[in-house]
């Protein structure tokens, strides 16, 4: 007899198939023919994941062989190697935002979220290292000074931020930053 761990699992399959996760995710990076589990499979494992028992990328194995993953997901354990986590993390990473944008916008409709009155949680993280200007890639935020939350002027920083629903519960909306003017003064219209 093989016992497995089950928890959430169910909820959370249930949850990212409602969400339709790995369609999206398939539909703007499209895994390859070869591909014995696409990257919108991958995905949702690692959100599984990241829900029940979180787990280094090399662990991810490891869990999905203790939790119902199979039974579940219909994803073989020995699949979720490392190397495959991070090609899926690699070819979603340059669409992050379309990713979430379309799974965003299908939990409103999926789930009725009230989106009338967003707010705003603004915050940053500070970095250690040079981070010279000329050696950063455009399509990502710019790490440089600024007015860190933690209030270490000493250090560079990325401002993110979350538009959250009214209810504070529901996330719709995380940007990057680059913009050092004070918040009032940024215009948030993306």
């Amino acid at each position: 007899m093989v016992e497995k761990r089950l928890g959430a699992l169910p909820v959370a399959a249930e949850f990212l198939r409602r969400l339709d996760v790995a369609g999206i995710v398939d539909e703007v990076c499209p895994g390859g023919a070869s591909a014995l589990v696409t990257h919108g499979q991958v995905i949702e494992a690692l959100v599984a994941n990241r829900l029940t028992s979180p787990a280094p990328l090399v662990r991810i194995g490891d869990w999905a062989r203790t939790w119902a993953v199979e039974e579940v997901f219909g994803i073989e354990a020995d699949l979720l190697n490392d190397d495959r986590l991070a090609r899926a993390l690699d070819a979603i990473a340059p669409h992050l935002e379309t990713i979430a944008g379309t799974v965003g916008a299908r939990a409103i409709g999926e789930f009725g979220i009230d989106v009338a009155r967003m707010h705003w949680d603004m915050t940053s993280m500070s970095v250690h290292g040079s981070y010279p200007i000329d050696g950063q890639e455009e399509d990502f935020p710019v790490i440089g000074y600024g007015h860190p939350k933690d209030r270490r002027v000493d250090l560079k920083q990325v401002q993110a931020g979350l538009a959250v629903t009214a209810d504070g519960v529901s996330p719709c909306m995380p940007v990057s930053l680059e913009d050092r003017r004070p918040r009032s003064a940024r215009s948030w219209a993306r």
